[in-house]
């Protein structure tokens, strides 16, 4: 038999013990939703206005095109950087959303609510392919 390492050890451990906190994780899925208006509120008129640049692109002269075009560049380079901060917000808010409803499925089953239980389970957005 292999002996494991401290630190195989202590993962393991933490692992084991590793408990949802709900209230934790809904309070910060809560604040996100509160606070991504204001990446709406800054990823929207940027938008716009590339949707402005490309229709100005498809009618423009070949020299204004170059200059439409590393305009676009600059604002998609914005654009990039604010929606990558906000798709990963949103992923990680997810994960929360079905640690919670995991936590909630094993809180049910050991209040003995086992129809309830067995109902979620065979229900599509609770096995969380989403």
């Amino acid at each position: 038999m292999v002996k494991k390492s401290w630190w195989q050890r202590i993962r393991e451990r933490d692992v084991d013990n590793e408990k949802i906190n709900a209230t934790k994780d809904l309070e910060a899925v809560i604040e996100f939703l509160n606070e991504i208006k204001f990446d709406v509120q800054e990823l929207l008129p940027l938008f716009k206005k590339l949707l402005d640049l490309e229709r100005e692109r498809q009618v423009a002269t070949s020299g204004i095109v170059h200059v439409n075009l590393e305009t676009q560049a600059n604002l998609l380079d914005k654009i990039l950087e604010k929606y990558e901060f906000l798709q990963g917000d949103a992923e990680i808010n997810g994960i929360r959303v079905k640690a919670v409803a995991e936590q909630f499925i094993k809180n049910a089953k050991a209040a003995g609510m086992t129809d309830l239980v067995k109902e979620k389970k065979q229900d599509k957005r609770w096995k969380f392919f989403w």
